[in-house]
């Protein structure tokens, strides 16, 4: 049996999406067999900490990071948009000090990072190339089908929607609404995300399109539920209404979202699908969390989860002047998961 150890974090967002952040650039290394069970009980709302995931930074070689990122409930996910962008600013700002752009290893692939100050919200950003999106959705859907699942219709939970398919290291289902106050999320959410249709389940984004270049979003993401915002879903999103015409090629999208703004570039052609994702990584706190172990549970020592160690006030309150510009309202999440998240998006 493991004895008790102490884990130190950065606690940041991206959209409102919030991870915790254990840098293993340097001494501290978390070992591999404890990470499912430190990411279940750390990322638990109202279980001490709180997450939408638990990033690991380390070293895959001198000029390269890795991220492995884990969703609350233990799983292992392939890539995280909003995670790789959180992870991009904790590398640049330690072990690999003003490199950008950065080459991440991911169990998704590699993406290129590249970290700056926004003048205009001054605020860090990240900008990442999501790499090649794939519209074959033989490793998404369980018969293993390759043929473009684009604007398609399927019954589920008694209802008939029209959804498309799309792989950004991870697996993604968009459905396009007329508005999303509409959509039942509590019901749908987890009715997509565990439909047969899918292999290993998928991430489920619903998008109301308002115009040319202005889309709304709310997702559940596997293995976690709604979230503020996720980053591969907005992705997946502004391209899947590039394949449906809503929305125009090769220009910025913004994508509003509970959680704020965000921006996607969609590049679609004949030969390939990719993207740009570009937004804010904000720092909320610093802190050591304290762990140990009653039988095979990891729990929180007696005396408290954790102690804090930094806190960022000028950062949240700068993001909280941004994310207020963000056209997402918040009301249609009333009755679900993330209603009270919502009211302090900008200190998760």
């Amino acid at each position: 049996m493991l004895e008790p150890f102490e884990v130190d974090f950065i606690k940041c967002h991206g959209a409102g999406n919030d991870f915790i952040v254990v840098d293993e650039t340097g001494s501290q290394q978390v070992p591999e067999s404890v990470k499912p069970a430190f990411a279940r009980l750390a990322g638990l709302r109202g279980g001490g900490i709180g997450s939408d995931g638990v990033i690991f930074v380390s070293i895959h070689d001198a000029s390269h990071p890795r991220m492995q990122f884990f969703n609350p409930d233990g799983s292992e996910a392939e890539m995280s948009g909003n995670g790789l962008r959180c992870a991009s600013r904790v590398a640049y700002d330690g072990y690999y000090a003003g490199r950008s752009p950065l080459i991440f290893e991911t169990k998704g692939g590699r993406y290129e990072t590249h970290n700056f100050i926004s003048e205009q919200y001054r605020l860090p950003f990240v900008r990442i190339h999501m790499g090649r999106v794939e519209t074959n959705p033989g490793r998404v859907l369980a018969n293993g089908s390759t043929t473009p699942f684009i604007s398609q219709s399927f019954d589920v939970a008694g209802e008939s929607l029209v959804g498309t398919i799309l792989s950004i290291g991870n697996p993604h289902m968009i459905i396009t609404v007329k508005r999303l106050r509409d959509i039942d999320f509590n019901r749908l959410g987890p009715a997509l995300e565990h439909h047969p249709m899918f292999a290993n389940r998928a991430n489920i984004s619903f998008v109301e399109v308002l115009d040319s270049n202005r889309i709304l979003v709310q997702t559940h993401e596997r293995g976690v539920g709604l979230t503020l915002s996720c980053g591969t879903g907005m992705t997946a999103s502004a391209i899947a209404q590039v394949l449906n015409g809503h929305v125009t090629n090769d220009q910025d999208i913004e994508v509003h979202t509970a959680g704020g703004l965000a921006w996607v570039h969609p590049q679609v052609n004949h030969t390939s699908v990719t993207a740009q994702l570009t937004g804010n990584v904000t720092y909320v706190y610093r802190a050591t969390a304290h762990v140990g172990w009653q039988g095979d549970t990891m729990v929180f020592a007696p005396d408290g989860p954790m102690v804090k160690t930094g806190i960022f006030s000028e950062e949240t309150e700068a993001y909280d002047v941004f994310a207020r510009q963000s056209l997402f309202d918040i009301a249609m999440l009333a009755g679900t998961s993330l209603e009270s998240l919502v009211q302090a998006r900008g200190a998760v």
